[in-house]
């Protein structure tokens, strides 16, 4: 089945909401300190991702591997989600479908821009991959998924 567009963007950004569910518990799960570990989940996702990894280090049992290659891919995806959240849908037939695309722009030094187009399979494939970290994420700690 062929999704559209503007289908396969909200399976993603469902999906990065998902994931930030998961940090965030994950924190509160490893963290001595409520207090803090409320205070820590309001902070940007890149300060998250760097907390889970220190916590995970040290007050698991997971492995070294494991643990860096999971907030790896998280700050992949989060790189895709602020891309796709940030920047423009184009169309080269405004009314008509399958033409569209993100156009992200990345500021460089001396104002000089570069773009990047995130096309329709491009976002097929975040969605997958968002789907498979969803999976992995949940296996490897599973108190991730609880709620608080």
């Amino acid at each position: 089945m062929t999704e559209d567009f503007p289908t396969l963007i909200g399976k993603f950004i469902h999906h990065c909401g998902s994931l930030e569910f998961f940090i965030n518990n994950s924190i509160r799960s490893y963290a001595t300190d409520l207090l803090l570990s409320n205070d820590a989940i309001k902070s940007s996702l890149y300060k998250r991702i760097v907390l889970l990894r220190q916590l995970l280090h040290e007050r698991s049992k997971i492995k070294k591997e494991d643990i860096d290659s999971l907030c790896d891919e998280l700050h992949k995806i989060r790189e895709q989600r602020n891309m796709i959240a940030h920047n423009p849908i184009v169309s080269t037939k405004p009314n008509g479908s399958g033409t569209e695309r993100i156009l992200a722009n990345r500021n460089k030094t001396a104002g000089v821009t570069s773009s990047v187009e995130i096309t329709m399979a491009d976002v097929a494939e975040f969605v997958v991959q968002t789907g498979q970290l969803i999976t992995r994420f949940s296996k490897l700690i599973p108190a991730a998924t609880g709620t608080y």
